[in-house]
């Protein structure tokens, strides 16, 4: 038998139920951006305007980057997240039409 863990190193954190709502909200608002960015890059590829398509392209890795570090116990990023994204969406969903 093997002493390896395969929750080994994994932070421990007590939930309840409104860190995990606010920590479901701020994941859902980053998808949004990811998809509304998807739809402007897509638009601007569609266009030929390479330069705003690397643009956003890496403004998407930006927000994919940063989902992927968000982690439930961080409750200064998620309400960071929660604080700066609706204005975000906002604003691409504007700039979608």
């Amino acid at each position: 038998m093997s002493d390896y863990s395969a929750v080994g190193g994994v932070e421990s954190y007590e939930w309840n139920r409104r860190d995990s709502a606010r920590y479901d909200a701020a994941q859902e608002a980053i998808e949004e951006a990811i998809a509304c960015y998807t739809r402007l890059h897509n638009r601007a590829v569609t266009s030929g305007n390479t330069a705003e398509a690397e643009r956003l392209r890496s403004e998407q890795y930006a927000c994919v980057t940063e989902q992927k570090l968000l982690r439930p116990g961080d409750a200064v990023a998620v309400d960071r997240v929660l604080g700066e994204y609706p204005a975000l969406i906002s604003w691409l969903r504007d700039r979608i039409g």
